[in-house]
């Protein structure tokens, strides 16, 4: 009698972590592209243009570390939200070599409408969970995330698992 090597035929989607995170991340990538338009960068403009506006302003290298992009896409990312009338360079009061990111007016009032925007979108993926589930979500998140920050030797900020 043959032993059967076959490997065994999946009912459904993998049930691992790394799975499910990839997957809800990349649907979370698909919803927010929607909403943030014609941004320059998608996503990733997104995200600076939210730390750009920040009360305080950060320089390209710090923007890129807690962004988790490499510093030279960094460069083009701010040069083309710069062009955009989205956010500027100032000279950073404490080192004159550096220059600090810092949202425009025009950037600021697009930041308040694309805040609306992807609430909307992430109001509309996370759909399926009660408001005590998404809550759930994202206390658990923020702990992971928080861990998880020990993890990445390029991402130097700490994640406050009470952030918002």
């Amino acid at each position: 009698m043959a032993e059967d090597t076959a490997a065994p035929v999946r009912t459904g989607p993998p049930q691992d972590l790394s799975w499910l995170l990839a997957t809800a991340f990349r649907a979370h990538l698909s919803a927010l592209r929607g909403a943030v338009g014609d941004l320059p960068h998608g996503a990733r403009g997104y995200g600076a243009l939210r730390e750009a506006a920040e009360p305080t302003p950060r320089n390209q290298a710090e923007l890129a570390k807690l962004l988790g992009l490499d510093r030279t896409v960094m460069v083009y990312l701010v040069d083309d939200l710069e062009a955009a009338g989205l956010v500027e360079r100032v000279p950073d009061p404490n080192d004159r070599r550096s220059k600090l990111i810092r949202a425009t007016p025009a950037g600021l009032a697009r930041m308040c409408e694309l805040r609306q925007a992807t609430a909307a979108a992430e109001a509309e993926l996370l759909a399926d969970l009660s408001p005590a589930e998404t809550e759930l979500l994202h206390t658990l998140l923020r702990r992971i995330a928080a861990r998880g920050a020990r993890y990445d030797q390029a991402h130097e900020c700490q994640v406050d698992e009470n952030q918002c």
